[in-house]
């Protein structure tokens, strides 16, 4: 059996939640072929460091063809569209008509059950997050043979909602925990030792913070002389800057109390994360990631949501006090520690009820899932 793993994007996030599945999965059973399928060099970069962490792994990484006429477009239009992933999946069906399953971590990748030479080939989904947005939970889901789901939370949701079967979904844990410790970058040193809050606004211009209040954000911390400030939003909010009118930043470049970062691998390897005292966001599934070592969290609510305390899709936001407006955040971060106490039992709540860890590591749960589904290949014995 031949198994793919499709990495179809500019950006690195999507591989640190996958690419430990498919080289755990290459090692553990031999009698598969696991190929790594990437948009760019610099992500077969990243794939080469992850897979330095699994001695006897077996796979074969491609970049991805990309037209020329795409890639010279692409920069035009990047702004507002990610054309280069289209064209990848288009330019590339040659390489997959020799897989039986492709594993892919978002839902562009289903244009391909569209070709008529890859109507044998299986799907698998496999999360790059662990959030509650409802447009987390869309209707292509249904199309994957398998999903691979972090924990019973939302395992139990994508059932309810109908998407998909107890017998098409596995819970299988969180990969990315596996790799992240060894492989974070150093962490930001600012000059002065404060309190280091990290800010963290979603994308999306309908639920995102940024739009409506970030600026303010930013106004605030560089006024500041209590905290140290990492600003690091989702990684498609500067992506795609024109579409979710993200802005320049220069303003705020020359606070040495202030670190604002775009799209480093200290974004998306959780070296941010575990180097902040305090997390400030809105629905970004980064809070969850927060939580593996919980401290407090604050949210921005910039549309004054009714009655979130009863919709599944902002759950998150029982983990810390959810603030209107940017002039109740002063309180609010100098009450924190304080606080803390109180949302303790909810964060430590949420993180089990999102993700189920167990003595084997999340990545060879995923494989065996894999495996599992679609054959019933025994996996190999590790010599003692």
């Amino acid at each position: 059996m031949r198994i793919g793993f499709l990495f179809n994007h500019y950006a690195a996030h999507q591989l640190l939640h996958a690419a430990p599945t498919a080289f755990e999965l290459s090692r553990s059973y031999t009698s598969c072929q696991v190929d790594i399928f990437v948009l760019s060099d610099a992500l077969k970069s990243v794939a080469k460091r992850i897979a330095s962490l699994y001695p006897g792994e077996n796979t074969k990484i491609h970049v991805l063809r990309v037209p020329p006429l795409a890639r010279a477009i692409d920069p035009l239009v990047k702004p507002f569209a990610f054309l280069q992933k289209s064209a990848a999946l288009k330019a590339n069906i040659a390489l997959f008509k020799s897989l039986d399953v492709l594993v892919v971590p978002e839902k562009t990748s289903l244009k391909l059950k569209q070709e008529p030479d890859l109507q044998h080939l299986k799907f698998v989904y496999t999360h790059h997050g662990a959030g509650d947005r409802a447009e987390a939970y869309y209707p292509e889901l249904a199309q994957f043979d398998l999903i691979l789901a972090p924990g019973r939370k939302i395992a139990d949701r994508l059932q309810l909602s109908g998407l998909v079967t107890a017998e098409h979904c596995a819970v299988v844990g969180y990969p990315k925990f596996s790799v992240t410790e060894c492989l974070g970058s150093p962490p930001v040193i600012f000059p002065q030792k404060r309190t280091t809050v990290l800010y963290n606004p979603h994308y999306s211009r309908t639920e995102s913070s940024w739009q409506a209040m970030g600026r303010q954000v930013l106004d605030f911390f560089r006024s500041s002389d209590r905290y140290n400030l990492i600003f690091a939003p989702h990684v498609l909010l500067y992506q795609r800057w024109l579409r979710h009118r993200a802005r320049p930043l220069s303003r705020w470049r020359n606070a040495g109390h202030m670190h604002l970062d775009t799209g480093s691998d200290k974004g998306i390897d959780m070296t941010h994360i575990l180097a902040a005292d305090i997390y400030l966001g809105d629905v970004s599934s980064q809070i969850y990631e927060f939580l593996y070592r919980p401290r407090p969290a604050i949210f921005l609510d910039s549309r004054g949501i009714q009655n979130w305390q009863n919709d599944e899709s902002f759950i998150m936001w029982r983990a810390g006090d959810v603030l209107q407006s940017v002039d109740a955040l002063p309180k609010a971060l100098s009450q924190a520690s304080i606080r803390h106490q109180t949302y303790l039992p909810s964060q430590k709540a949420l993180f089990t009820d999102t993700f189920d860890l167990t003595d084997t590591p999340s990545e060879k749960r995923a494989a065996d899932a894999i495996i599992r589904y679609f054959t019933h290949i025994s996996p190999i014995k590790s010599k003692k």
